[in-house]
């Protein structure tokens, strides 16, 4: 039980997002002791009146990535400012798509050199990317500082799959961390993630995946 619910970060990422429903997601970290609640910069206050940084997480460039990296750089240290632990980021998927990785790089290395300090997970959207782009984008994230490799936003085409986790960790090597993150929605795909590598999972439905747990029998 404790080893699924406690790699959890419970997003609470909709349009319709409210404060009240940042501070039931807050209290139910808190409750089933869940890594973090991922909110947007906008509702970092609000979860910051229940839990402390390290157990917030809030998303920049999300989930199009359609910022230049000056906006980047102040919506990551206005999540901080206000009290994030942890920034899940876009990458630039436009600059990953032509092959610009100069300009990726430079954001990724901007990005570290800005913020030394805090857990810093890279959404890649795997679905958008061929398998090359991926290894390579796993390299450079490893080299400017990353903590995590993080599949997807959830907004894409798909979610985070097997076959994803199992390339990331494997391009990984230990230098880095793995996040799966969308449509995982039940207490058996959370397991078989994580049973592949996966240090976080990211998910909507961690109360359901808890209750899951719960009646398990695997407590």
């Amino acid at each position: 039980m404790e080893e699924v619910l406690s790699k959890i970060d419970l997003a609470v990422l909709k349009a319709t997002t409210t404060p009240e429903t940042v501070l039931e997601a807050a209290e139910a970290v808190k409750y089933y002791n869940f890594a973090t609640v991922c909110v947007f910069p906008k509702h970092v206050e609000v979860a910051r009146t229940i839990l402390p940084p390290e157990k917030i997480s809030a998303v920049v460039g999300f989930p199009l990535s359609p910022t230049p990296l000056i906006i980047k750089l102040k919506e990551a240290t206005y999540s901080v400012e206000k009290g994030a632990g942890e920034l899940d980021i876009v990458v630039d998927i436009s600059a990953v798509k032509c092959g610009d990785w100069e300009t990726v790089e430079k954001e990724l290395k901007e990005i570290r050199k800005t913020l030394p300090s805090i857990t810093l997970k890279l959404i890649f959207e795997c679905c958008y990317l061929t398998e090359e782009e991926k290894i390579t984008l796993c390299r450079l994230a490893i080299e400017n500082g990353w903590d995590y490799l993080k599949t997807s936003t959830g907004y894409g085409s798909y979610g985070a799959t097997f076959e994803d986790v199992e390339l990331l960790v494997s391009c990984a090597k230990g230098k880095a961390k793995v996040k799966a993150a969308g449509g995982i929605r039940t207490f058996e795909d959370a397991k078989k993630f994580i049973s592949l590598g996966a240090e976080r999972i990211g998910t909507s439905n961690g109360k359901e995946i808890a209750e899951q747990v719960l009646h398990s029998g695997e407590i």
